[in-house]
């Protein structure tokens, strides 16, 4: 994967398979301290112990119809590559937590790319998850939450074109506050 937008949906999009009805998607932005990081917390149906020990091997996934799983083991080697990490804890019954972090100027840290979109996709394609997208970028942050928005919007879904045209505006606009 060559953004990392992209790494974000692979791994709510499992959190949405593992059930998950509350998914809270972390983006840090920390040029003080030279840092890239991105959480993904869950409160789905967790992972075993037997498959979260080798959980960043390729050849380590629950789907059924492939035996091989990409996106844990490519984001642990670009964190690796860029002088990071990636730690995945989780709990049967619970959820999952998993915490990436890259060194921010890294020549080889993949960029953000489209994140506008990709957190419109998981919304709009998710109405029955609660799904919070929290972006810092220093001590800048916002936050938008498909709970609060669907409080704000009462009956209007969604999926609605003038509700996906107002929240790409929206965060775009949000995004760019942030870096000013």
């Amino acid at each position: 994967m060559k953004e990392l937008s992209m790494h974000i949906l692979d791994i709510a999009t499992n959190s949405v398979r593992g059930g998950a009805s509350q998914i809270l998607i972390s983006v840090s932005e920390d040029l003080y301290n030279n840092e890239f990081r991105f959480d993904i917390q869950d409160n789905g149906k967790g992972i075993p112990d037997e498959i979260l020990s080798t959980i960043k091997n390729p050849f380590t996934t629950s789907r059924t119809l492939r035996k091989v799983g990409l996106g844990i083991p490519l984001l642990d080697e670009n964190c690796r590559l860029c002088d990071g990490y990636l730690k995945i804890e989780s709990q049967v019954g619970c959820g999952t937590t998993l915490k990436s972090m890259m060194v921010y100027d890294h020549i080889d840290r993949p960029p953000m790319g489209d994140i506008v979109n990709t957190i419109i996709g998981l919304i709009t394609s998710n109405e029955n998850i609660d799904i919070c997208y929290r972006h810092n970028y220093n001590e800048n942050n916002f936050e938008v939450s498909t709970k609060a928005l669907q409080e704000a919007l009462e009956d209007v879904p969604l999926t609605s074109i003038s509700v996906i045209q107002w929240l790409k505006e929206y965060l775009t606009e949000s995004i760019d506050e942030l870096r000013q």
